[in-house]
């Protein structure tokens, strides 16, 4: 079929086939359970940061057999959607990388948001314009954006849990040499290195220029010594500030943001919504406490960019009296591939 393509060696060889056209709002794959895959934070093919969603309505995968999915798709992360265990909620989502099942994330939420919305239902029931999905990290909330002609285009999460600051202050040259830089190319006169979460950690750390933001680098050895503490994770979401500009409604100001998110291996992200989020959280620290009840800071987010894949993200956190309120991070998607897993499949426990 012309429409229908073999996965290649580094995708899903033997184990299901792609069909390289935009999702129907009704697509269910017979004989088999139904997969797309989306460009997430991207306006664009081939850019921003890659998901592969797998619709396990009928809940015949166990986690073994998601890790093994998720492995074979190869990409940061993979969710499976599977009926939610109170009607009141629209799935219950979990995330996999291609090694370990994840809490929360921030671009596979955005991404199977989005996807639900295309399709425009989930187990017999619509879609609407926000979606709540059960996840390990707790109940995570949804709204759908929308093109001028009413078509969903992405969704904006609101992070899972309060955000807060588990260990507020690195050393700069530890940080410094976690992403081979020196630790003057580094900034602390707005905030020193910290680990913040809004329901996955990250380090934070901001960057002086963007030719140092080019040259970082993760350095796996240097990591090591740097999350000798649980609480450091190792994952670095390193940023520069390159301007603002006016945007509309509520926090017209908008910051504008390079940043790159470099992991201890020595990998990094096209476009992390979570580290996102937890920076969206510091900048509303350090917004001065509003005049009155609450302030919203934004911030506008290109990340990506030094791999080829340019992701932009829309990030916003409530920057209160006593401290920081609701942070929420989105973006636009676009439909990849889709098509089905063929794996002899029998019903499973999901429990297992």
């Amino acid at each position: 079929m012309a429409s229908t393509m073999a996965a290649t060696a580094g995708g899903l060889a033997g184990l299901c086939l792609l069909r390289c056209r935009r999702a129907a709002s009704t697509f269910r794959a017979g004989g088999g359970v139904a997969f797309e895959t989306l460009d997430v934070f991207t306006t664009r093919r081939f850019g921003g940061n890659p998901l592969a969603i797998v619709y396990d309505e009928e809940e015949q995968l166990n986690a073994a057999q998601m890790q093994s999915i998720a492995a074979e798709f190869g990409y940061s992360e993979t969710t499976f959607v599977l009926p939610p265990s109170d009607e009141a909620n629209t799935a219950h989502v979990r995330i996999f990388s291609p090694t370990y099942e994840m809490p929360f994330a921030g671009h596979p939420n955005v991404g199977t948001a989005t996807a639900l919305a295309w399709r425009g239902n989930f187990m017999g029931r619509p879609v609407g314009h926000t979606v709540r999905f059960e996840e390990k990290a707790g109940l995570v909330l949804l709204n759908i954006l929308h093109d001028a002609a009413g078509q969903p285009t992405g969704a904006m999460l609101t992070a899972p849990e309060p955000f807060s600051l588990p260990v507020p202050s690195l050393p700069v040259k530890d940080v410094a040499a976690a992403v081979s830089l020196e630790p003057s190319e580094l900034v602390e006169s707005n905030h020193p290195p910290l680990v913040a979460t809004t329901g996955l950690p990250f380090i934070v750390a901001e960057c002086a220029s963007l030719d140092a933001l080019a040259r970082s680098r993760g350095a796996p050895a240097a990591f090591e010594e740097l999350c000798v503490l649980d609480a450091v994770p190792p994952k670095v979401l390193l940023y520069t500030h390159t301007g603002t500009e006016e945007g509309e409604g509520a926090g017209r100001v908008v910051h504008q943001i390079r940043a790159r998110m470099h992991r201890a291996n020595g990998t990094e992200d096209a476009g992390t919504g979570a580290a996102n989020a937890c920076l969206a959280g510091v900048l509303a620290s350090l917004a001065p406490p509003p005049g009155c009840a609450a302030a919203l800071v934004r911030a506008r987010v290109v990340q990506g960019v030094e791999m080829g894949r340019p992701s932009e993200l829309r990030a916003e956190a409530e920057r209160l009296a006593d401290g920081v309120g609701a942070v929420r991070i989105g973006g636009s998607c676009v439909a990849m591939t889709r098509g089905e897993l063929r794996m002899g499949l029998h019903r499973m426990d999901r429990s297992r």
